[in-house]
């Protein structure tokens, strides 16, 4: 597919839509009268209409030239280069490009938009999490620079967070200001308050010591500070003069923390590039003092708890313990839907893990990386499994794994971790060794071939014993991944044990073992070495039978020919002396045998996979304020019955009517109405916003407002009967926006009707986990092969017409494949987007007036249409297309668009919103006034993706087929991954080829539809459950101490849960069942002063008490340190004094048996 041509058909599609959608708007149905989301071709045009919300003097014929100048600077200093911001900033506070009230307004605009850049112009961190800068004075008297941030500041990142104190102090030291002279008191607060904020609010990522917050403290050249954004005060330096609060603030916490102290290497390194190109910085040398400092804090120290298995929680089972053999066996790989964070297991080790592990479901990991979300490819090993009638079984496809599931007494090891090079590399990370596997055998082969010259196929994934033993006679190479197993896996007694077995084998056509009653304890360890191994065998009545006997004897030198007592104990006595079990097998086998086992990966459970419709509490369909005449379930149709509904209204007057109304359009005669205004003071209704006693009036009142004839104008509108009006209309409790504006009724009707929910801001939203995908097959996205044609989906990664459901495709980087799983206990996105269509010709045609856009008859007519997708926290949404439909639970999507939305696939997800919705009901009027509203809001939209406007992560994504022979040599000898020299998208770029269309995979997968698709987490509905499949799991993991996971499950998760609930009971609010209505104590009649209703407590004993019998059956048949077991038994104590000890009950007789 042609590139060029695809971003071209991107961006007519995108305009269509925006032209539909503005002759919508313009009917003036809805709070603004065009769309408010600008379109954005690039990270420029994102970053000025970003900060041109705040000041809308850099939007229009402004804002095109400050978007040409940032362009300018990238050609100037190259994209996402530290000069481009901070020179960008400059310019801005210099007005060159517009006027600003004062200087320290235009700085301020220059902080914002150099902030915005650096974070890609997708978070509302330059505008909400920066507030503001503001001048203080020094000792001196001097001015210098004083920034405030707030807890939204957590969405820029750390580099973000950080970049913009330099951006800021750039600035300074341009127009002469002080530098920040901290005092000893200050400093101390800035500890404190650090380390209050870590003990009492939030766990910080990254939590430095006192001596690196005192050393930062000191040297800052500007003063971080912030709103109060917590209710606790700092517990010590209370009432500075130069800080405005006692209470702890969280932004600057954050921007402290997790940006400068933990990204102080990383902002160094931007700054010496920054002088390097004539920036002046004076104030940053004293950043390599705290490095050093740093370096000298984590020399020498090593986590005691790997921290993936410490924060174990109830139900999400551990799978390996750290490096644990039988853990997750590390290979190198990148299948066609890994990457960019995610790793691939085989579809065999989802199913044999009592379907915990699913594709999607989050894996938390010991290394290299903290997470992952997973996805199939049975291309890897799978597991090794020992069944209850004492055989080994290797479990080759997913129809086998179902088979045995049930028979498996022990998981000797789990199977493969296919983890892609380009993570380690982007995390910095040492090579992990990997064990010896097909693809690299088939380098070292590759690497002969290359010397003789000669030119074979070999399928390394398919070959027999006879052919391996001739390549590697032929070619000197090591013997074949498929014909060797785990000697480095046992201890050379163990060695010894097996070989005495030996001696009383037969060979009659497979490998016979003797193993009666008799000698079956004689041959224990020796049969345990069999299983180690991963030798597969079958236990047949009074024998082990190994059916393919051969490689296992050919490794030892033997064959079925051979003396196995005398050859045997030849063996023993040559080689008794030596230490290692794999040099012995290399000094025995006539080929090199190599290390099949690697380093192992522990691993635990994290998230479970998401796909679902996003709903608000109450799952409102409307944007439209009931109040308490709502009722509990904040219904519209209960609002109506009973007539009016008291909130906060806007104010408009019809002159026709001569009546005071909510609408712009009047609910009676359906003319434009004028916007009236409310003096607070005065009590009265105001033609003008001023009032000349009082100043300012407010665009609303709280007051009682008839909703009975807005109601029946929505339906008569609508030309609904009333059978056809939906029993149950939800809307919400009050509106919190600025000027509280309200969707129309209609909007809500329709949405009822079709089963829809809305979102804060007006839109429709499918949220999921991000999967990455960046070739498939057709037939795996149930896409007809006609359709794909038609989207430019014309030929084959091979560049073969595609003519056939089984071709490998590339997919371009705006489109993406809906999640349509059939075991889901949720909305499908199938479902839920063609009703979403259906709203959508509904309010075209019903409330516009407009012709219906969709006319979709099945889920197939999705295919081709255009959605937005964005990431929590982020404020810009990306284009995106539906090209078909998956069975997992996550939104499959090319990297560049999870880059895009500046995330990657470790678990995160993004929500998925119908396009043509987004710009025709989204409004900046229904956001949330308080700090952090437009997080989460689509303020921009991206219809053009570039691969150097996007994160940084993509740049390490690799696009090689193959990994060079030298990255396995590497790796064997435990180097850095930054020695290792791969094609990534950074190459790509560096040449000027295309990074979209030069995209490879190194393993094939057959269809990456298989595993499991629902998580037995998610399926299992009570705790009892979920923790008795996870416990049963883990007693079959050869890889992980089942004691250990019942101590952490017990103090990291029982026990909390339970000392917490009783914390919150002591000082809980109480409810009335029946309005809802709180209350910090009962009132004396013992029922709600309101409607007479019963009160309730809103934490209840069953709450607290609702693990306690989980804790005590996990104590009993778990060996747990008595200090746990104690703990348990005090919060047990503690419990019955408060609700009493419970009664005997009578159970059922067979419930002891």
């Amino acid at each position: 597919m042609n590139t060029a041509h695809y971003f071209e058909d991107l961006f007519e599609n995108v305009k269509r839509e925006y032209s539909i959608a503005e002759k919508a708007k313009a009917q003036g149905k809805d709070p603004v009268n065009k769309v408010e989301i600008p379109l954005a071709m690039s990270l420029a045009e994102k970053c000025v209409g970003l900060i041109s919300t705040i000041y809308p003097q850099m939007g229009d014929e402004n804002g095109k030239h400050i978007t040409q100048r940032l362009l300018d600077l990238e050609k100037e200093f190259g994209q996402l280069d530290p000069a481009v911001p901070l020179k960008m900033a400059e310019e801005i506070a210099k007005e060159k490009f517009c006027k600003f009230e004062s200087l320290i307004q235009a700085i301020d605009a220059g902080i914002r938009v150099g902030f915005a850049y650096m974070t890609l112009g997708v978070v509302s961190s330059p505008i909400e999490g920066f507030t503001s800068v503001r001048l203080a004075k020094t000792k001196e008297g001097k001015e210098y620079f004083a920034l405030n941030y707030s807890g939204p500041v957590r969405s820029a990142g750390g580099t973000g967070a950080a970049f913009s104190l330099v951006i800021a102090d750039y600035l300074r030291e341009m127009f002469g200001f002080a530098k920040y002279d901290p005092t000893e008191q200050e400093v101390k607060r800035y500890v404190t308050e650090v380390t209050d904020y870590h003990e009492r609010i939030n766990n910080l990522q990254y939590f430095p010591t006192e001596e690196e917050m005192i050393f930062l403290a000191k040297n800052i050249p500007v003063e971080i500070t912030g709103d109060p954004s917590e209710d606790k005060e700092v517990s010590n330096y209370k009432d500075l003069p130069r800080i405005e609060t006692n209470f702890i603030r969280g932004g600057m916490c954050l921007v402290f923390a997790e940006g400068l102290a933990q990204k102080a290497a990383k902002i160094a390194r931007m700054v010496k590039s920054a002088k390097s190109k004539g920036l002046i910085l004076s104030d940053w040398g004293y950043l390599d003092g705290y490095i050093d400092l740093h370096k000298k804090r984590e020399k020498g120290t090593k986590d005691v708890v790997a921290t993936y298995i410490k924060d174990l929680v109830a139900g999400r089972p551990v799978f390996g313990h750290p490096s644990r053999s039988g853990s997750f066996r590390f290979r190198y790989g990148r299948s066609r839907v890994a990457g960019f964070s995610a790793t691939s297991i085989h579809p065999a080790t989802m199913l044999i893990s009592n379907n915990f592990l699913s594709n999607g479901n989050q894996l938390k990991i010991e290394r290299p990386t903290k997470g992952c979300v997973l996805t199939s490819c049975d291309k890897v090993d799978g597991p090794i499994v020992k069944l209850k009638n004492g055989s080994l079984k290797k479990i080759r496809t997913e129809e086998e794994a179902r088979k045995y599931t049930k028979e498996v007494a022990e998981i000797v090891y789990i199977g493969d971790l296919l983890f892609p090079l380009g993570d380690l590399m982007n995390r910095n990370a040492e090579l992990v060794k990997p064990g010896y596997v097909e693809e690299w055998w088939k380098l070292d082969l590759d690497k002969k071939l290359t010397i003789s010259g000669d030119n074979i196929f070999v399928d390394e994934y398919n070959l027999s014993l006879a052919q391996a033993k001739e390549l590697s006679e032929k070619y000197s190479v090591p013997l074949h991944p498929s014909f060797i197993f785990y000697w480095t896996q046992i201890k050379k007694e163990d060695f010894f044990w097996l070989l005495d077995w030996l001696q009383n084998a037969q060979w009659t056509g497979s490998l016979v073992l003797p193993y009666s009653a008799i000698v079956r304890d004689k041959f224990q360890e020796a049969k345990r070495a069999l299983e180690l191994l991963g030798v597969e065998h079958d236990v047949v009545f009074d024998n082990v039978v190994v059916k393919d006997g051969e490689p296992f004897l050919f490794n030892l030198g033997l064959s079925p020919e051979s003396n196995f007592k005398e050859d045997i104990k030849k063996i023993i006595d040559e080689k008794k002396d030596k230490e290692n079990v794999l040099e012995i097998i290399n000094s025995l086998c006539k080929f090199i045998v190599k290390d099949k086992a690697g380093e192992f990966i522990g691993a635990r459970m994290g998230r479970p996979e998401k796909a679902k419709l996003r709903k608000l509490t109450g799952s409102p369909n409307v944007l439209f304020p009931v109040g308490e005449q709502g009722g509990r379930f904040r219904s519209l149709n209960e609002a109506v019955e009973h007539g009016s509904v008291k909130a906060e209204f806007p104010i408009y007057f019809c002159e026709s009517c001569k009546k005071e109304t909510i609408l712009k359009y009047c609910e009676s005669c359906g003319t434009e109405t004028k916007k009236r205004f409310y003096c607070v003071q005065c009590d009265q209704i105001k033609e003008h916003q001023e009032c000349q006693l009082h100043g300012e009036c407010k665009t609303y009142s709280n007051r009682n407002v008839g909703v009975t004839e807005i109601f029946s104008s929505s339906v008569k509108e609508l030309k609904l009967t009333s059978d056809e009006i939906p029993v149950l209309i939800k809307g919400i409790k009050g509106t919190s926006s600025l000027d509280h504006d309200f969707e129309i009724m209609s909007k809500g009707i329709l949405r009822a009707k079709h089963n829809l929910c809305v979102n804060k801001d007006g839109t429709i939203r499918y949220d999921a986990t991000e999967i990455p995908i960046t070739h498939f097959k057709p037939e795996e996205i149930n896409a007809p092969i006609e359709k794909l044609i038609k989207l430019g989906y014309d030929k084959d990664i091979y560049g073969n017409d595609l003519t056939k459901s089984d071709q490998i495709l590339l997919l371009m980087p705006h489109d993406v494949v809906l999640p349509c799983c059939p075991e889901t206990p949720d909305e499908r996105a199938d479902d839920v987007f063609f009703n979403i269509s259906k709203f959508i010709d509904d309010e075209l045609e019903k409330i516009y007036g407009l012709p219906r856009y969709y006319n979709l008859k099945s889920r197939e007519d999705l295919i081709g249409h255009y959605v937005v997708c964005m990431a929590p926290h982020n404020c810009a949404g990306v284009a995106g297309r539906i090209i078909g439909f998956s069975k997992l639970q996550g939104l499959m999507a090319s990297p560049f668009m999870h880059a895009a939305m500046r995330r990657d696939c470790d678990g995160d997800e993004a929500a998925v919103m119908m396009q043509l919705d987004v710009l025709i009901n989204f409004s900046r009027k229904f956001l949330p006034s308080h700090r952090g509203g437009t997080q989460d809001a689509p303020l921009v939209l991206n219809a053009h993706i570039r691969a150097g406007e996007v994160d940084d992560q993509i740049l390490d994504f690799e696009t090689c087929t193959v990994y060079p022979i030298e990255m396995y040599e590497a790796a064997e000898q435990k180097k850095h991954s930054s020695e290792v020299k791969i094609v990534t998208v950074k190459t790509l770029l560096k040449e000027g080829k295309d990074p979209f269309t030069n995209i490879g995979f190194t393993h094939d997968t057959t269809n990456f539809n298989t595993g499991v698709f629902n998580t037995s987490y998610k399926i299992l509905p009570t705790m009892k459950e979920k923790v008795g499949c996870q416990m049963d799991l883990v007693n079959k993991l050869r890889a992980v101490d089942a004691s250990d996971v019942a101590r952490l499950i017990i103090e990291r998760h029982f026990i909390r849960d339970i000392r917490g609930n009783l914390r919150k009971f002591s000082h809980q609010e109480f409810r009335c069942v029946n309005c809802n209505e709180k209350f910090r104590r009962p009132p004396l009649t013992g029922v709600c002063h309101k409607c007479g209703g019963k009160i309730l407590f809103t934490i209840s004993e069953g709450s607290i008490k609702k693990y306690l019998e989980h804790a005590i059956e996990l104590a009993t048949n778990y060996d747990i340190p008595e200090y746990t077991r104690q703990a348990i038994n005090l919060v047990k104590i503690y419990i019955e004094s408060i609700f009493g000890k419970e009664s005997d009950k009578q159970v059922n007789l067979k419930e002891y048996f």
